[in-house]
């Protein structure tokens, strides 16, 4: 329990850390999730709309590079002190890199006592000598890596960093739930919890309606929205309190039936009840 408890923790500084050091452009969409490499636990920080446009042929090769921290525990996860010099190295690595060749920096990763940035770039001449000679002049008290291949599909970022549809429907869950625990709400009350979905055609949604209304689901209302690939959409809603432990499963349940049906989830909400 202690070390899931870090672990949440620094993904809240990660993500504080990333967002105020780096200037980040508009379009970008960063967001971090636990995962697991092997037996040990990771964190992972992506910019979530690189996938819009991923694979991008002009940033054909990923270099991945990063920090060993001094102080790491069992876990696997560096000592939050150290969290701010491994930022430092990072920083100083991207800017290194922005002198050699055009970047995008799409996700870190911290595992097993590591911090790595994954940089797509253009060229990577001359790119390994030039990091090496950076970290042995500037931070020669770290040992590092440096990883430089091929990607032109983006494999690293799609397959790797970019989560699955299990992960995605916790993060989303997360973020509903943590808005609500900031709001002053305990989750223990009783009260309506409204789903969306939205569907290519009247058959589709008429059977998902079947569907959920078999599992206990009121149907709230059936709108229509014109401008959309999927214009059939769907409210429907259940009277219960919020279980941090189920949410999970039961959106996921719903994402696949959906999925069945040729539809788009669009999540849930639910009043405050302070």
């Amino acid at each position: 329990m202690a070390a899931r408890k870090i672990i949440y923790i620094l993904i809240l500084v990660l993500c504080f850390i990333n967002r105020g050091s780096t200037a980040l452009a508009q379009t970008e969409m960063w967001d971090t999730y636990l995962s697991r490499i092997g037996d040990q636990p990771a964190t992972i920080l992506l910019d979530m709309d690189l996938i819009l446009a991923a694979p991008d042929k002009r940033y054909p090769y990923v270099v991945i590079t990063g920090p060993q921290a001094h102080n790491c525990g069992k876990t696997g996860i560096p000592a939050a002190i150290e969290i701010e010099a491994l930022e430092n190295i990072l920083d100083a690595t991207g800017n290194f890199l922005t002198g050699l060749t055009p970047k995008i920096l799409a996700g870190t990763v911290m595992y097993n006592c590591q911090r790595n940035n994954y940089y797509y770039v253009r060229d990577t001449t001359g790119v390994r000598n030039a990091i090496m000679r950076m970290y042995n002049r500037n931070f020669k008290d770290y040992k590092y890596s440096i990883i430089i291949r091929h990607d032109p599909q983006w494999l690293s970022y799609r397959t790797f960093l970019y989560p699955n549809d299990e992960t995605q429907n916790w993060m989303e869950n997360n973020h509903i739930i943590t808005s609500m625990l900031q709001q002053g709400d305990s989750l223990k009350k009783v009260r309506p919890i409204t789903f969306a979905a939205c569907f290519r055609s009247d058959t589709a949604r008429d059977a998902f309606s079947t569907f959920v209304t078999g599992k206990g689901y009121s149907i709230d209302k059936s709108p229509s929205v014109k401008t959309s690939d999927a214009p059939l959409c769907l409210l429907f809603s259940k009277t219960e309190s919020i279980k941090v432990d189920s949410i999970n499963v039961i959106t996921q349940d719903l994402r696949n039936e959906i999925k069945k049906h040729g539809g788009i989830y669009n999540s849930w909400n639910a009043p405050i009840k302070k």
